[in-house]
């Protein structure tokens, strides 16, 4: 595995560690893409830099993403992995009328709520040319093409809801499920590596949940996991949750598939996915 780190850095600010060659000015003009090997020297300055500047008001760089590339061996190897969905959207199910009951949900972290209705969605603003997708809150949508193929290969794990069009007539929308894990979570492992970002680990637990529910606000290394608790399910997920609740900002699971889904998800060419390899331990 191959693992670097892209950087959005603030243009100004750039050249207080890269080349003025190096990366590419986005067409903002404002800020640059740089990518890095992680064990290049240079990434360990970048924290320093950073808070130097924002001790005067100002940034060094205003995101980031660790990219893992990986073997075809690899990823054949491989007993679990992990699945992200690119194609994200918006509004959410909760700001489209969707209801959740807050009175189970973690009065510290916000976790736990319950989805008390079908999703409602405004489905004009789901990206086109993809069978996989999420909105903001990670409420998760499968077309009605890929639902039948899981179907037909026997997928385990899942199960396909109604989803209803957003607005007073409330119509069921006959091209898009959602997808719902059925399958028992699998805890993540301490070995697991969470922070706010690369550079900042939350050391004071702020983004931390201490009855356990949430470990972070992300996950930075790849993902170790309880090998006793998995089922076999081609598709299951985290007992432990990742990111904060904030407005309609809610903490997720992560996803997490079965070789015999990654290869269904790879021949039918499924685009806008994120994958890497979990750990059973």
């Amino acid at each position: 595995m191959r693992e670097t780190i892209e950087l959005r850095v603030e243009e100004t600010e750039a050249w207080r560690l890269f080349r003025e060659d190096e990366g590419v000015v986005l067409p903002s003009g404002t800020v640059r893409k740089v990518t890095l090997p992680t064990d290049d020297g240079r990434v360990s300055r970048v924290r320093e830099i950073d808070r130097a500047l924002r001790q005067q008001g100002q940034m060094f760089f205003a995101g980031w993403r660790i990219l893992r590339h990986y073997s075809a061996g690899e990823l054949k190897s491989a007993e679990l992995l992990k699945l992200g969905l690119e194609a994200v959207f918006e509004p959410t199910g909760e700001a489209c009328g969707t209801a959740y009951d807050e009175s189970t949900a973690c009065t510290l972290c916000g976790a736990g709520a319950r989805q008390v209705s079908d999703l409602s969605l405004d489905v004009r603003r789901i990206p086109q040319r993809v069978d996989l997708a999420r909105t903001l809150a990670h409420e998760l949508i499968i077309s009605a093409r890929l639902a039948d193929l899981w179907r037909e290969n026997r997928i385990t794990g899942v199960d396909f809801r109604p989803i209803r069009r957003a607005g007073a007539r409330s119509e069921p929308v006959k091209e898009w499920h959602q997808l719902i894990v059925t399958a028992p979570p699998v805890d993540i492992l301490p070995a697991t590596l969470t922070g706010n970002d690369p550079f900042d680990h939350d050391e004071d637990n702020a983004q931390r949940c201490p009855k356990g529910h949430v470990v972070g606000l992300n996950v930075l290394s790849e993902l170790s996991l309880r090998r006793g608790d998995y089922d076999g399910s081609d598709l299951t997920w985290t007992r432990q949750l990742v990111g904060m609740r904030s407005g309609v900002l809610r903490p997720h699971p992560l996803l997490l598939m079965s070789p015999k889904l990654h290869g269904l998800l790879t021949e039918l060419k499924v685009k806008r996915l994120d994958v890497e390899v979990a750990h059973l331990v």
